[in-house]
Order: C-alpha cells, then structure tokens, then sequence
C-alpha cells in the first residue's frame, strides 16, 4: 500500500504541474463569470442560468481532465522508458497502475472541490440554498470522471494516444445517448439498429445516471436508495475497467 501512495503522490505532483490544470480553472470561472452576466439578462432566471453554467463549467473540466491526461498517463512512463526503471523496483504492475490511477482521482477530486467552492460562493452572493442535491450532483460528476478515466486507462494499454481521446469520447457520448438510443430501437423497423441500441445498453455504461444536475435547476431531492445504486453500478465500472487494463499490462512488454 505504501508503493501505491508514493506513486500517486509522485502522479498527483507531476500532473498538478500541467498548465492544462490552470486553463481549465480559468475556463470554468470564466464560464461562471458568464453566466453571472446572461443572468443580469433575466433576473428571475439568474440563479437558475448561474447554476446551469456552473455544474457544466465542473462536469466539462473534470471530463477533460479524465479523458486528455488518462490518455497520456502510463504511455508518457513507456515512451520515455522511465517505467522500467519503477517496475524494476519491488513493485508490481497492478500496484504501478493503481498508483496512477488513485493519482489522477486525486487530481480530478481536487478540481472538482475547488470549482465547486467557487459555486457555492457565487450560490451564497445569488441567495442560492446549498441542499444535498447539489452534493449529490457533485458526486454524480466524480463517478462519472471515474469511469472516463478508467476508459482512458484501459484503451491507452493497447492504443495509442490519439485512438485513446477519440475512443473514450465516443464511449462518453454513447454512455449519454443509451437510453434515447433505447426509446428510438422500439419504434426502429432496423434490426441492425435494434442490435446496436441492445449492444449499447449492456455494453456501455449508461453515464446518463449520474446526471444529477438537474436536480439543483428544479430544486428536487434525489432519493438515497438511487444515489447509492447508482454509485455502486458507477465504481462497478470503474473496478471492471481498471482489472482489464491490469491484466492487459501485467503481459505487456516494455522492451
């Protein structure tokens, strides 16, 4: 366990080093800077629009985060070969790749508490309650970030960068459109489309269940037995992605 925490110290300095991490923090307070403005365009809207613009400003930057850097984050050790001088010490792949790994959860659960201050200080200035709805839609954007970066992990095993990025967004935009893709194959008369919309409902993590954000625009609760089914169905993902990738690395070779 130490071995793991080193490496994800080490992983965790050597990201929060990248200038990637500062734009997207510029990003996001610009966007919620934005949406403070469009606000003043409709004052009874404001704290709606506000809130809109800011859980996209975090669930958009925790997305980059997970997708770019999961991509590079084990190929940039093998292009640089310095993995075989840490796989040479007493310490085993699965352990390399889970200190990368709880690394990057670092990085991602660090971001995506600092935007979230930052929203609720803007909610404090608007008068927004903070309810537990929008601790829960914080939490459905951390899984979901989990599972992107465990995507990005495993198809970085076998791909290279570039087919990595494209792979995962496309995993990220048919995890969002499965249930639409499942309502359209009951009125489709396509079976090639039918087969595709039954292959992506088990086949894909359904990302769309973490969309919580909702919640907070409409003011509702979201009920404690969902949160907690869809948190385990969510880390189930995350486990099943980071075994795969594990058992991929532990025969791949570095030479």
């Amino acid at each position: 366990m130490k071995s793991i925490w080193i490496i994800a110290k080490n992983t965790y300095r050597e990201i929060i080093r990248d200038r990637i991490i500062y734009a997207l923090i510029v990003f996001a307070i610009v966007m919620v800077g934005g949406a403070l403005a469009l606000g003043q365009l409709s004052f009874t809207e404001q704290a709606r629009i506000s809130a809109n613009f800011g859980m996209a400003a975090i669930h958009l930057s925790s997305v980059i985060i997970a997708v770019f850097v999961g991509s590079t984050l084990v190929a940039k050790e093998i292009d640089k070969q310095t993995i075989l001088s840490i796989l040479s010490k007493p310490l085993s792949r699965t352990q390399f790749l889970m200190g990368k790994s709880f690394g990057l959860i670092l990085i991602i659960a660090s971001l995506i508490l600092g935007l979230s201050l930052i929203l609720v200080f803007v909610f404090w200035g608007l008068g927004v309650p903070i309810t537990s709805s929008f601790l829960v839609a914080i939490l459905g954007i951390l899984i979901e970030s989990l599972i992107l970066m465990g995507l990005a992990l495993m198809f970085s095993s076998f791909s290279s960068s570039f087919m990595v990025v494209s792979l995962t967004i496309g995993v990220f935009l048919i995890g969002h459109w499965v249930e639409n893709l499942n309502f359209l194959s009951k009125k489709s008369s396509s079976v090639i489309f039918i087969l595709f919309a039954k292959a992506s409902v088990y086949g894909f993590p359904n990302l769309e269940r973490f969309n919580w954000r909702d919640s907070i625009l409409y003011g509702e609760s979201v009920p404690i037995d969902e949160v907690l089914l869809t948190t385990t169905y969510g880390l189930g993902w995350w486990l099943a992605f980071l075994v795969i990738t594990s058992l991929i690395f532990r025969n791949k070779n570095f030479a």
